[in-house]
């Protein structure tokens, strides 16, 4: 199954719209790992996942970011628009569930977590779901992804979720600043870095392997 994968939209559907064209379509599905927009309305974010469902004419699967409407959390989705969050959906022959919103950070955004949140909503651990694994978070894993000015504000609930479970991929986002893939045991991670900057990454998910890649559009 191929996957195109995407975070921190921003309201630029457009450079959606042009990545999507030059990959010819040739991929399965969308993930959106949050920030839909900027701080706008609900009915704002949904136009905007409506828009690119309907312009890729792929599934996409989402999880909203902090600077998104807390009303997408629990929004059903709709026709091939399927809303992650706190949700285990099957994916092929694979798993993914989602977790939206941000950490608590000074500057008050529309959906943030405390660290025993963040706990409380990862998905039980089960040998069976975590080899077959797709995480999506909006909230970078603590040391991956998340340094800001020298400091690690990713989730260290996250963290060791990941050491416990060791999930097939974790795709996840939020830190302008970052994009790539890094392997940590069998688990792939990948931030896409910020689509409203033209970046995007491209996986693979095979029955046993994962193949990931992050490129920027231009």
């Amino acid at each position: 199954m191929r996957l195109l994968v995407v975070s921190d939209v921003h309201d630029k559907v457009s450079i959606y719209q042009k990545i999507v064209a030059s990959l010819r379509s040739e991929f399965d599905a969308t993930i959106v790992a949050g920030d839909l927009t900027y701080f706008k309305p609900f009915e704002h974010g949904v136009k905007i996942l409506k828009s690119m469902r309907d312009f890729s004419g792929r599934p996409v699967f989402f999880v909203a970011g902090n600077c998104d409407s807390p009303r997408l959390l629990t929004w059903e989705g709709e026709n091939d628009i399927i809303n992650l969050h706190r949700k285990l959906v099957s994916l092929g022959s694979h798993y993914i569930y989602g977790i939206g919103g941000g950490n608590i950070s000074p500057f008050h955004t529309m959906i943030e977590w405390s660290e025993d949140e963040f706990k409380s909503m990862l998905p039980t651990e089960n040998s069976r779901v975590c080899g077959k694994l797709l995480m999506v978070t909006h909230t970078p894993i603590n040391q991956f992804f998340d340094e800001v000015n020298g400091y690690n504000i990713g989730s260290i609930s996250f963290r060791e979720f990941l050491y416990q479970c060791n999930p097939t991929a974790w795709v996840t986002g939020h830190v302008h600043e970052h994009s790539g893939v890094v392997k940590n045991g069998r688990t792939t991670i990948v931030h896409p870095g910020p689509l409203m900057r033209g970046y995007y990454g491209i996986m693979e998910l095979g029955e046993n392997e994962v193949v990931a890649e992050v490129r920027r559009l231009g």
